[in-house]
Order: structure tokens, then C-alpha cells, then sequence
């Protein structure tokens, strides 16, 4: 696939989702003087990302691409606010995320369900609409030539429906959104990367989760850049732990299926078994500070039992 140009390595802006540093990334991307950003996640991120711009001296006009790996809010909600200030760009997403970018009603809902009114005010503000003229889709394995080099479009569920990665064959890399995991790597800090599986509601489903990991590492990428957080450079290594971790999940949706559980008493036993997993799982991964990479994925312990939750829950409803 061919080795990473420096000017080409994609630049992480973080977007200190929740008011905290370096828990979700977008990546611009610089071609010839021009600009694509991946993910973008808030409206609260719109000014960070345009300070990189500028710190790139690159005008938001510069902007051609706003590409979504999917529209889960921490990764798109700031996308028809960006948009005000680059009347250049046009969004790439997957099929089935455009709809949901032009009307974002059903988002709001889940999401506001998810969080509660106050918390999803003053985590997302108003989420407004793209004009649909200013989106374009991408099919499974469909290239675009930006430059001298191509973005290549993976479609990746198992953890949205409407989750696509990109190669970047400029940088050799793959930008996963949340299909290759949540997790901290030794380009962050000391020690071993640890990745765990993003299980969030509605559409975590384990054998298209490994699947798209497969398929990452499939490309011959050297590196992978995940929203929640950062460069992965040992992408072989990387995904066994990542899959280990889909097992763990995988085998709390079983074992709650089994007892069938209901209401409380399932997600009560999802929220235990997701917690003592990663505990379990960090210390398989060997990580140096444990409590720092512990609180690192806290807040994603409840989201990862609720989306195991559901899952059992359905399977539970269709016998």
C-alpha cells in the first residue's frame, strides 16, 4: 500500500469533547492547499477546528471534504454548523448517514433519550440540518481521487449501520471512526495501547464488529487513527486486543440472554460484567497506569452496558 508522506500524515485536533483533553479527535487532512476534515465531532468543536485551519494557514474556504465515518453526535453533530463556515466543502458519508445528517430529528431523539434534555444541551446544542445538496455518498470499496492520493471507502458496522473507515493511501492509514474501538496507544503515553470494543445503543453486533476490524487490517495500513483517541501503529497487535475485548462484550450479552433478564436486573447486570471486563481486559493488555487508562474509558462503561443491553434485549424478544 505503500509508505506514509510526512505532509500527508493526518493532524489530530482535539476537540475536548465533555471539556475533556484528548478524549475525542477530528483529523484534517491537507492536499495542495486544500482541506478535508474527518469527523468533527460538536458544535462546541467548530472553533477548535477552525484554529487548526488557521494554525495550517489554511482559510475555512480551503475546506473541500467534511467526511462523517458515521453520525453519532460526539463524530458529526458540529457538521451544518462547520459547514456555515466553509461554503467549499461537501459532505462524504455512508448511504444510509445521509438522510440522517439532512434531518437530524431522530438523532436528537436518541440522543436526548440517551443523555436527558439539560445534558444533551450543553453537550450538542442545537443540531441543525445539512442542505442535502451539499452531500455525497459513498458506496462500499468506492474510491475518490483527491490529489495525489486516493480515499478509499470501507463500509465497517458492527458498531453503527452507517459506519464507513477511510484509506488514505497519501498517509497509508486508516481513519476508523469508532470501528476500530476505544482505547489510548503508546504514541499517547507510556506503555502498552489497550483498545476497548464502543458497544453504544442501537447497533452493536459482535461478528460485523470483528469483521471490520478484519477488514482494517486488511488494507496493510501502518497506522489507524481512531476518534476516541489517537494513532495505533502496531495495527496487528492493536486488533487482536480490540477483538479480545468484542469477545468479553459478545460473552455479557450471552450469559444475559441465557438468564433472560429484563428491565433493571439486565441492565444492572450488563453495567457489572462491561465494568469488571475492562478491568479484566487492562490488565491483560498490560497497560503501566491503570487507573489513568481506567478513568480514561469511565464514562464509557454506562453507554457500552446500555448498548449490551439492547442487544440482549432483542434477542431475548425474538426467542
Amino acid at each position: 500500500m505503500g509508505v506514509a508522506t510526512p505532509d500527508k500524515v493526518p493532524i489530530a485536533v482535539d476537540c475536548h469533547y465533555m471539556g475533556i483533553a484528548r478524549r475525542a479527535a477530528a483529523y484534517l487532512l491537507i492536499e495542495d492547499g486544500r482541506a478535508a476534515l474527518v469527523d468533527n465531532n460538536t458544535n462546541r468543536a467548530v472553533p477548535l477546528l477552525l484554529d487548526a485551519l488557521a494554525a495550517s494557514d489554511l482559510a475555512p474556504d480551503a475546506v473541500e471534504y467534511v467526511i462523517v465515518t458515521h453520525v453519532h453526535l460526539d463524530h458529526a453533530g458540529g457538521t451544518a454548523a462547520l459547514l456555515k463556515h466553509c461554503p467549499n466543502a461537501t459532505v462524504l458519508a455512508h448511504p444510509r448517514a445521509a438522510r440522517h445528517l439532512v434531518d437530524p430529528s431522530r438523532l436528537v431523539a436518541g440522543a436526548k433519550g440517551v443523555y436527558g434534555e439539560e445534558t444533551f444541551a450543553k453537550l450538542y446544542g442545537v443540531i441543525e440540518g445539512v442542505p442535502e445538496a451539499r452531500v455525497r455518498t459513498f458506496d462500499d470499496g468506492e474510491s475518490l481521487a483527491w490529489g495525489t492520493r486516493t480515499l478509499r471507502f470501507l463500509h465497517t458496522r458492527g458498531h453503527a449501520n452507517h459506519h464507513f473507515c477511510i484509506h488514505d493511501s497519501g498517509a497509508n492509514c486508516v481513519l476508523a471512526g469508532d470501528a476500530f474501538g476505544i482505547g489510548r496507544s503508546s504514541c499517547e503515553r507510556q506503555g502498552p495501547s489497550f483498545l476497548i470494543a464502543a458497544t453504544a445503543p442501537t447497533d452493536f453486533d459482535p461478528a460485523l464488529a470483528r469483521d471490520a476490524v478484519r477488514r482494517i487490517v486488511e488494507t496493510g495500513a501502518a497506522s489507524v487513527y481512531v476518534t476516541h483517541y489517537g494513532r495505533f501503529d502496531e495495527v496487528g497487535e492493536d486488533a487482536e486486543k480490540l477483538i479480545r475485548c468484542i469477545d468479553l462484550h459478545e460473552a455479557i450479552v450471552d450469559a444475559a440472554v441465557e438468564q433472560r433478564l429484563e428491565g433493571g436486573d439486565l441492565y444492572a447486570f450488563c453495567l457489572e460484567q462491561t465494568s469488571a471486563a475492562l478491568d479484566e481486559h487492562l490488565r491483560w493488555c498490560g497497560v503501566l497506569d491503570f487507573e489513568g487508562d481506567r478513568c480514561f474509558v469511565e464514562g464509557d462503561i454506562a453507554l457500552n452496558a446500555m448498548g449490551l443491553a439492547h442487544v440482549a434485549r432483542k434477542r431475548i424478544e425474538t426467542g
